[in-house]
C-alpha cells in the first residue's frame, strides 16, 4: 500500500513537473508545441465566416454570350454562395477560366484560349453546378 502511494505521488510530481515545463515554454516567445502541420483556417480554400448555399448554382444570364480569348464576361445568377464558393468556371471542357467572385449572384470571368464555336459556361459552386451556351469568337 505504501509503495503505491509513493509511485502515485511519484507520477503526480512528473505529471506537475511537465505542465510547468509547458507553461514556461509558452511563455517564451516561439515558444510552446509548436506543429508543422498546415491549420485548416489558414487553408487558401477556406475563408472564416464562408456560407456557402445549399443549392446548386443557377445561371441567370451572360453578359455578353459572345466573344473572344481574353473578354471579360459577367456571370449572374442565384445560389453560387459567398465569395469562394465557386470552385470553377470554364469556357468547354478543358477550357477553366479565371474569375473573380464578387458575391451570391456575381462572377465576372475572362475566357480562355481555346477553339471557336459554341461552347458550354460551367459554373461549378459547393453543390452542383449549371451551364449556359456561350459563343466563343
Amino acid at each position: 500500500m505504501i509503495s503505491v502511494m509513493r509511485v502515485m505521488g511519484i507520477l503526480a510530481a512528473v505529471a506537475f513537473a511537465g505542465q510547468v515545463g509547458l507553461d514556461a515554454a509558452a511563455e517564451q516567445p516561439g515558444g510552446g508545441i509548436q506543429s508543422n502541420k498546415a491549420k485548416a483556417s489558414e487553408s487558401p480554400r477556406l475563408t472564416k465566416g464562408l456560407s456557402c448555399s445549399g443549392d446548386a448554382p443557377k445561371i441567370k444570364k451572360i453578359t455578353p454570350d459572345e466573344g473572344k480569348t481574353g473578354d471579360k464576361v459577367t456571370i449572374t445568377g442565384e445560389s453560387f454562395g459567398g465569395p469562394g464558393c465557386v470552385s470553377m468556371v470554364s469556357f468547354g471542357p478543358g477550357s477553366p477560366a479565371k474569375f473573380t467572385q464578387a458575391d451570391d449572384k456575381t462572377i465576372t470571368a475572362t475566357v480562355p484560349e481555346g477553339k471557336k464555336g459554341m461552347e458550354l459556361l460551367t459554373v461549378t459552386g459547393f453543390t452542383g453546378e449549371d451551364t449556359k451556351p456561350f459563343l466563343r469568337k
